[in-house]
C-alpha cells in the first residue's frame, strides 16, 4: 500500500454489491457505520504502512513527500528540527493509530475546519470522538427517540471524512507522493489525474502566485459560477449529464470516485474538455490550462473536498463552509460507503444531491441543525438545476450575483500584487 495508490479496481473487489434496501432511522446510521468501518480498515493499514517506512521495516516503503510529512507533523505538534524523516514518521503514525481507539476527544483533522464549523458540531452534539468509537456507536444507535441514531450517524459520517479518509488520503501522499496532474491513457480512456488541493493551486496560481486567491477572484467576478463536488463508488450513467450540464453553466467540478470511465469516455477529464463549458469556464480552463471536471483521486480522496472548501473559507475571509457555492452530488441510489461520505459532507455545510430519495423522511431539520442537507432528484438535469440554484442562493448571499468585469493582468499588474 505504501507504494501503490489504490486503484478504482481495488476499491470495487474489496466491498461486496450492496442490497438496496429501504431505510429506517437505525439502519440509516447503522449503514453510515458500515461504509465509515470500510474506510477505517484502509487509513489503519496505510497507518501502519507509515510506521513501518520509519522502522525499515518494510521492502520498498519510503517517504516520498518529506515536506507533507514535516508540515502534518507540526500542525499536530510533533517536534521536527534537528529530527530525520524516521523517526518524525514514526511519531506521527503512532500520533494517527490513536486516531482509531480513543474515547474522548475530538478528531485531530477536525481543527482543519473552520471555527464557525466546530462550533456547530459543538453545540448540535456531533462532534466525533475516536473513529472506531463512533462506528460502534453508530452500529448500536436504536430506540423510539429518531434523533438518537442520527446523532451517532452525524458523528460516525464525521469521523469518515475528517478522520478515517483524511489520515489514508494524506498518509498515502506521505508514503506515495502527493498528487500532481497526469495524463493517463489514451483515446477514450484518456484523462488528467491527480489534483490534490495543492495542484489546484499551483495550476491557477502558479509558483507565483500560490494561493486560492486565483480561484477566489474567479468567482466572485463570476467566471467560475460556484464549485460542485461529483463522487461516486461506481459507474454511473447520469454523472456525465449531470457534469456536462454544470460546467456549460460555468460551475468548476471537482470529482471523486472509484470510476471515472464514463467521465474520461465523454471527453470531460481531459483539456480539450474545456469546449463543453460555458463561456467564463471556458477561459479559465484556457488560460489556466485545465480541465473542466478535477480529478480529485478515488473516495477516499473525497475529503480533499473538505480540505480546499476549508481552505477557501479561511483565505477568503468568510464564516464557513455552507456560505460558499458549493454543493456536491452522489447521483446513483445510496450504498453504505456513499451514504457515509454524503452524511459527512451534509454534517460539514455542503447542500448534498443524490438520485436517492429514501432518505427524504430522515433528514429534514439537518439545514437548520449543520447549515447543509440532502437533497433528491431522479434525473440528473433537474440534479443540476438544483444544485445551480443553490449556488445561485450563495452568491446572492455574498453579494456577488452580479458578474464584475474581467480584468487581464500584464506582467507589471501582477508583479505588484506580490
Amino acid at each position: 500500500m505504501a507504494d501503490k495508490k489504490i486503484t478504482p479496481k481495488d476499491m470495487r473487489e474489496a466491498v461486496p454489491h450492496i442490497e438496496i434496501k429501504p431505510v429506517t432511522v437505525s439502519n440509516f446510521a447503522a449503514g453510515i457505520a458500515s461504509g465509515t468501518e470500510f474506510y477505517s480498515g484502509i487509513a489503519r493499514k496505510i497507518t501502519h504502512d507509515l510506521i513501518a517506512a520509519g522502522k525499515g521495516q518494510k521492502p520498498g516503503a519510503v517517504i516520498k513527500d518529506e515536506s507533507k510529512l514535516q508540515r502534518i507533523a507540526a500542525e499536530f505538534g510533533i517536534i521536527t528540527g534537528g529530527r530525520n524523516k524516521n523517526e518524525i514518521a514514526v511519531e506521527l503514525g503512532e500520533l494517527l493509530l490513536k486516531e482509531f481507539s480513543k474515547t474522548q476527544g475530538g478528531l485531530l483533522f477536525l481543527k482543519r475546519a473552520p471555527s464557525k464549523r466546530q462550533e456547530i458540531w459543538h453545540r448540535q452534539e456531533i462532534l466525533p470522538s475516536g473513529i472506531e468509537y463512533e462506528i460502534s456507536a453508530a452500529k448500536k444507535a436504536e430506540g423510539a427517540d429518531a434523533q438518537n441514531p442520527l446523532l451517532a450517524g452525524a458523528r460516525c459520517a464525521l469521523a469518515d471524512g475528517w478522520g478515517a479518509n483524511m489520515i489514508a488520503a494524506e498518509i498515502q501522499d506521505i508514503l506515495s507522493g502527493t498528487p500532481s496532474p497526469t495524463l493517463q491513457g489514451e483515446g477514450k480512456t484518456a484523462m488528467v489525474t491527480g489534483f490534490s488541493p495543492e495542484a489546484i493551486i499551483y495550476s491557477l496560481g502558479g509558483s507565483f502566485r500560490g494561493s486560492l486567491h486565483p480561484l477566489i477572484d474567479n468567482i466572485v467576478n463570476g467566471r467560475i459560477r460556484g464549485i460542485a463536488g461529483i463522487y461516486n463508488c461506481g459507474a454511473d450513467d447520469g454523472q456525465v449529464t449531470l457534469a456536462k450540464e454544470l460546467i456549460k453553466n460555468d460551475v468548476l467540478v471537482l470529482f471523486t470516485g472509484d470510476d471515472a470511465s464514463e467521465l474520461a469516455a465523454a471527453g470531460l477529464l481531459v483539456y480539450e474538455g474545456a469546449q463543453f463549458a460555458g463561456e467564463g469556464l471556458h477561459s479559465v480552463c484556457e488560460a489556466a490550462g485545465l480541465p473542466p471536471v478535477l480529478h480529485m483521486g478515488t473516495s477516499v480522496d473525497n475529503c480533499r473536498i473538505l480540505i480546499a472548501a476549508s481552505a477557501i473559507v479561511k483565505e477568503g475571509k468568510l464564516g464557513d463552509i455552507s456560505d460558499l457555492p458549493v454543493c456536491i452530488a452522489a447521483p446513483a441510489v445510496l450504498n453504505e460507503k456513499t451514504m457515509a461520505i454524503g452524511q459527512c459532507f451534509v454534517g460539514s455545510g455542503f447542500y448534498t444531491m443524490c438520485g436517492d430519495s429514501r432518505l427524504v423522511d430522515l433528514t429534514g431539520d439537518m439545514e437548520k441543525q449543520y447549515g447543509g442537507m440532502w437533497d433528491f432528484a431522479n434525473d440528473p438535469l433537474q440534479t443540476a438545476q438544483k444544485m445551480i440554484a443553490h449556488i445561485d442562493l450563495k452568491r446572492k448571499a455574498l453579494s456577488i450575483d452580479k458578474s464584475r468585469e474581467r480584468v487581464l493582468y500584464d506582467m507589471a499588474m501582477r508583479r505588484e500584487l506580490s
